[in-house]
Order: C-alpha cells, then sequence, then structure tokens
C-alpha cells in the first residue's frame, strides 16, 4: 500500500461548499457577461461619436458642401453676402432654393466653412473665376490672371520707392494673390488695376444736412472738382453718398530710415488769453524756434506714421525755444469803417500821389526807419496778408465795408491774418523795404470802388 508523505488529509465535501464553488463558477461567468456587455458598449459609443446627423446642401442639383445645422449654412452665405456686398455693386443671391437632405455623416465629412462660402459663389451667375490681391486679408483689387495679379504686386510698390539710399521701402502687411470667385463686376485689367489703385483707399461719403461740397473736400483733403467729377455730379445733395479717393496707400506702405546725423527738434506751441487781442483772432508773441540733435537711428512708419524708433545714440545740441500764441479776448470793433482816415504810420512824406516817372503813382510813400509800426487807417476786415511779387512785396489789404480799401505795402512784418477785425489805429505791421523798393519806407493807398484816390483828401 503505498502512502503519501506530509500529505494533507482530504477533506470531505459538504453542501455548502459545493455552493460556494458553484458561486464562484457563477460570479465569473458574470463578469465575462460583463466585459462582453462593456466592450459592446463602447464599441457602439466609439461608432455613435464619430457619426450624426447632418444636413447635405444642394443648389439646382450641385451639391455646396454639408453642415451640421441650417443655421450653419445661412450663417455662411450671410457673411459671403456681406463680404461681396463691401467690394461690389452686385447682390449675390444663388441661382435657386437650396435643398437640405438629412443624412448620418462622419464628423470628418462636413465641409469646412471657406469651402462652403467658395462653393455659394461658385453657383452664383454673377461670380465669376479670378485672382484677388489681398492685403492683410482684405480686398484690394481683382484680375483675370495670376501673372497680372502678381504684376500688380510687384509694380505697386514701385511708386513710392525713394532715390534716398537711407530709405528702404517695402510693404507694411501681409499681401497675397489668391484664386476663387469674385463678382464680375470688381474684374480689373492690369492698367484699369493700377489706375484705380494709385488713386489710394476709397471712402464712401454721405452727404449731412447743411454740409457743403467746400467743406468735404477740405475735411479729406481732396479737390471739389475731383469729387464732383469722380462721381458724375455737378452739385451734392443730402443723403447723396459721394465716392472719395482719399490718396492713402490702398496697401500699407512701410519705410525704415536710417538717420545718422543732425536733425531738427520741432517747438512746441502755448496759447495765452490777452485781451489786447480781438475774439476769434491770434497773434503770435514769441516766434518758436526749432532745436537742433545729433541722430543715429532707425525710423520705421507705416503710411507716413512713426510706429517704431530704434535710437541708437541722440544728443541734443541746441533746445528748440517754445512758441507763444495770444488768443484774443477783446470785444471786436465794428467792420465797417467810417469813412474817415488817419496816417497810418510816422515818418517823412518821400513821394506824393499824383504823376512819376511818366505814370501815376497811386499812393503815398511814407520814409521811416525799418520795424516802424503801421496801423490801420479805419476799421475794417483784412483781405489780403501776404508777399506778392509784382512788386509790392509784403502787403496788407483792409476792406472799410463801405467802398474803401486800403493798401499797406513794403512791409517787413505783418501781424494781422486773412479775416481778421481791426479797429482804426490797430497795429496791423512795421515798416520795411520788401518787393521793388529802394529803401524802407511804406506805400499807402485808398482806393474807392477799386479806384485809386489822393489819400490827402481823406486823412484827417
Amino acid at each position: 500500500m503505498l502512502k503519501i508523505k506530509n500529505s494533507a488529509p482530504i477533506e470531505k465535501a459538504t453542501p455548502k461548499k459545493c455552493q460556494r464553488l458553484f458561486d464562484i463558477k457563477n460570479s465569473k461567468k458574470k463578469l465575462v457577461v460583463l466585459a462582453l456587455i462593456s466592450a459592446v458598449l463602447i464599441a457602439t459609443v466609439s461608432v455613435v461619436s464619430n457619426y450624426r446627423v447632418g444636413y447635405t446642401v444642394k443648389v439646382d442639383n450641385v451639391v455646396l458642401g454639408t453642415v451640421a445645422t441650417k443655421g450653419e449654412y445661412y450663417e455662411i452665405l450671410d457673411e459671403v453676402k456681406t463680404e461681396v456686398s463691401n467690394i461690389s455693386e452686385i447682390e449675390l443671391t444663388p441661382v435657386a432654393g437650396e435643398k437640405f437632405t438629412m443624412e448620418i455623416v462622419s464628423v470628418g465629412s462636413f465641409t469646412e466653412k471657406e469651402e462652403l462660402a467658395e462653393n455659394i459663389k461658385a453657383v452664383s451667375e454673377k461670380m465669376v473665376e479670378g485672382y484677388t490681391v489681398i492685403a492683410d486679408g482684405n480686398f484690394v483689387v481683382a484680375l483675370s490672371s495670376e501673372e497680372d495679379a502678381n504684376k500688380v504686386v510687384d509694380t505697386y510698390i514701385e511708386n513710392f520707392k525713394s532715390d534716398d539710399e537711407s530709405i528702404t521701402v517695402g510693404y507694411g502687411a501681409e499681401v497675397l494673390v489668391t484664386n476663387g470667385h469674385v463678382p464680375q463686376d470688381t474684374v480689373r485689367t492690369y492698367d484699369e488695376a493700377m489706375d484705380e489703385i494709385l488713386k489710394g483707399k476709397v471712402v464712401i461719403h454721405t452727404v449731412a444736412e447743411n454740409e457743403t461740397i467746400e467743406a468735404i473736400s477740405e475735411s479729406y483733403n481732396v479737390s471739389k472738382e475731383d469729387i464732383l467729377s469722380e462721381n458724375e455730379v455737378e452739385e451734392i445733395s443730402v443723403g447723396m453718398s459721394l465716392k472719395i479717393y482719399t490718396g492713402e496707400p490702398v496697401i500699407p506702405i512701410k519705410t525704415v530710415e536710417h538717420i545718422n546725423g543732425n536733425v531738427e527738434i520741432p517747438f512746441e506751441t502755448v496759447e495765452k488769453e490777452d485781451s489786447s487781442v480781438y475774439i476769434g483772432q491770434t497773434r503770435i508773441e514769441t516766434k518758436g524756434v526749432p532745436g537742433k540733435k545729433y541722430l543715429h537711428a532707425y525710423i520705421t512708419k507705416i503710411n507716413g506714421v512713426i510706429t517704431e524708433e530704434n535710437v541708437i545714440e541722440s544728443n541734443v545740441i541746441t533746445e528748440p525755444k517754445t512758441q507763444v500764441v495770444l488768443v484774443g479776448t477783446k470785444e471786436l470793433p465794428p467792420s465797417a469803417g467810417t469813412g474817415s482816415f488817419i496816417m497810418p504810420t510816422s515818418g517823412r512824406l518821400t513821394s506824393p500821389y499824383g504823376s512819376r516817372w511818366g505814370r501815376t503813382h497811386q499812393g503815398i510813400d511814407v520814409g521811416a526807419p525799418t520795424g516802424t509800426p503801421i496801423y490801420a487807417a479805419d476799421n475794417g476786415i483784412v483781405i489780403e496778408s501776404q508777399y506778392r511779387s509784382n512788386g509790392y512785396g509784403n502787403i496788407i489789404k483792409i476792406d472799410h465795408q463801405n467802398g474803401f480799401v486800403t493798401y499797406y505795402a513794403h512791409c517787413s512784418e505783418l501781424y494781422v491774418n486773412v479775416g481778421d477785425v481791426v479797429a482804426k489805429g490797430d497795429k496791423i505791421a512795421a515798416v520795411g523795404s520788401t518787393g521793388r523798393s529802394t529803401g524802407p519806407h511804406l506805400h499807402f493807398e485808398i482806393r474807392k470802388n477799386d479806384v485809386a484816390q489822393n489819400p490827402y483828401n481823406y486823412i484827417k
């Protein structure tokens, strides 16, 4: 008889133990079933998460794309319409009504926004395929060929280059040529494109109530003749939309200037109220004087506006002198003259009114040292204050609002401006010898209804 060494005694099976063994086996089966169910659920969720309900959009049986919702399509359609309306007179509408087909599609099958927008444009008879010049995402011009579009990009910038070797010129924006559908009325030939974009940016100005063409012209620094001609109108009216070419580059132009030398320091201007100057008028009390500094720097500008200064060295040589401007607070005098005149300056009569050197001397000459004050002979409005090359030199004319106009010529300094109201006895200029003159003196004329008079007949 065989014996097993060190073997444990064999335990008899009891009903409880058999039940426990059955439960263990049953639990294992349950775990297997649960694992299978989980695997199926995970696979199902994975499949479902990769698919969803979508809408395939067709126009006139042409598939435009697949979108998640109908609203998504209409949102992109509105964006396309706005894009077209911003650059064209065309109103974009699809060829036929949209048709939507509901489908179960994979997530990766939805059409990208840019592709759907292009497909919407493609089904419109008002759109054509072309090549668009774009600067920083903004439309510049469209052409029919890629060659012409690239030529525009290469040529346009040449118009801003300088012979100054210290200045480098380039584009201040990312400039691209893209292919796609564009409104047919925006497509230009190369020559048309260059003519148009060299006029500068276009602004649409709506005429306001009581707004004049002169005010619009001044606002945009564009002649009124150019505005009227460009819009093919002879006069403007309230609510009219005017196309105005501002001259500002349609593509931002970047310049980098290398400065290495002495440069001017601009002076500041301050204003000071003064009771000796009339309301609405100004007078320079202290002339501003620019300063000077040595500067070594690289100055970056976009369309002429400084955007960056890389200063390597800067040393002030002379400080600028501030300009002081007197702003009037004095009540305005009557603009109409009295009809009686005072002698406008002190001095010696050097040439009377009348015949001189075979011709009529239309005023009187009063000799006086340079800088001697000149005063208004009567109340009036300044209608001229400038240098004239016809012999008068620096001249002031005052309209006395009663048929009389007085002339003050050969001045060294002019103290009043056109439009200023002056009173009899106000200082308006200083004696000088500008223009056709043999020495410092005042040439003074009195004209009535534009006919020269003998000043001594009126001076009292």
